[in-house]
């Protein structure tokens, strides 16, 4: 995909994706990394900002540390951000440049903004170097969406922010919290005066977890009992149907509100998992919550007869996944083939949703 007439377009103000979650393990590291590789595997490539504000851990930062380009090699260096205080700055290439705080504490809503808006001009005006404009900027928080809510009065002269929010199935949970999601989207909705800012920049992230490598046996026969009725197969196949979708101008359609997600996928699989605890709790399993939740998706799409641009159902297999990060972490050098490689599937999902996404620009 050539970007070089959209690179024209957003120089002055750069694509944000922040990706948040509730639940740890939900992949949210994993799909930072796969965004921005996305970006630099580009023709030209994309200049990227890692942002890395985990305070738990930076893995994001550990392992794309180690990218190699052209031979490049830079210096970490710390500089400081008038609210935040000290952070590190890891200028990687032309093209990567990582930002981590050095507190491992949280940060509010408010440093985050500084820390996204301010680190590259702080960093080049303590150096005394031209400052690093990037086309993309990823973050990996740790946080969950609530925590990023801005006082109301806030306008930011910027892009909307695209938030990825990861919905663990393994967590149903917060589904039944919707109030404070809520009440941030229309945080956001004001702060960048965008009405319909959930229906194209809330994306939701359907975690739908792969125990095994192999589709498992409850959720073989569950997928087996509904193809016969519903056109959209099971998580396996999606992928075949995103490429077909992709490539079909009829579904350039805009996303779904937060509104509609919540009554026409939330509510309803709470109410099975409901009925499941309440009438079946012996085979209350992983397993079967999983079957449920892809059901639910698949009958979600297939009732709407296409993708809305704010749903990514990805398939997840946090050990595979995890060991990828590891693996990132303790090479010493890593090439953009290797990584897309080490996360195999995973990246093309990425791809896929990614070129859709850019295509609605």
């Amino acid at each position: 995909m050539d970007f070089s007439s959209w690179g024209e377009q957003k120089v002055k103000k750069p694509l944000t994706f922040i990706v948040t979650s509730n639940k740890g393990g939900s992949g949210k590291t994993p799909l930072s990394i796969n965004l921005a590789i996305w970006g630099l595997s580009q023709n030209p490539p994309l200049k990227i900002l890692i942002v890395d504000i985990n305070h738990t851990n930076q893995d994001l930062y550990q392992a794309m540390q180690h990218l190699q380009f052209n031979g490049d090699s830079r210096f970490e260096t710390a500089f400081t951000l008038k609210n935040t205080g000290t952070a590190y700055y890891l200028p990687l290439s032309k093209y990567l440049h990582l930002v981590r705080s050095r507190t491992f504490q949280p940060l509010t809503a408010e440093q985050v903004i500084e820390v996204l808006s301010d680190s590259t001009r702080e960093f080049a005006a303590e150096n005394q170097r031209e400052p690093f404009e990037p086309d993309m900027i990823v973050v990996d928080s740790n946080y969950c969406f609530p925590s990023y809510r801005l006082e109301d009065k806030t306008k930011l002269d910027t892009r909307p922010y695209y938030f990825f929010n990861i919905w663990s199935m393994t967590s149903p949970h917060e589904l039944r919290v919707p109030r404070d999601y809520r009440s941030v989207i229309n945080n956001y909705k004001a702060v960048f005066d965008k009405l319909d800012w959930d229906k194209s920049n809330f994306i939701h992230v359907f975690s739908v977890l792969e125990k095994e490598r192999s589709v498992s046996s409850e959720m073989m026969q569950v997928l087996a009992r509904r193809r016969g009725i519903y056109t959209v197969p099971g998580s396996d196949d999606l992928a075949d149907l995103y490429k077909k979708m992709a490539i079909d101008e009829r579904m350039n359609a805009i996303g779904y509100s937060f509104d509609e997600i919540q009554r026409k996928v939330f509510s309803p699989i709470l109410a099975e998992l409901d009925s499941l605890m309440t009438e079946d709790p012996d085979s209350y399993s992983e397993d079967v919550i999983n079957a449920r939740w892809v059901e639910r998706i698949n009958i979600f799409l297939t009732d709407e007869k296409r993708f809305p641009t704010n749903v990514f159902p990805l398939p997840h297999y946090y050990p595979f996944l995890r060991k990828a990060v590891v693996d990132m972490i303790l090479r010493e050098r890593l090439e953009l083939n290797m990584i897309r490689k080490l996360f195999s599937d995973f990246y093309k999902w990425v791809d896929m949703f990614m070129k859709r996404l850019i295509a609605e620009q």
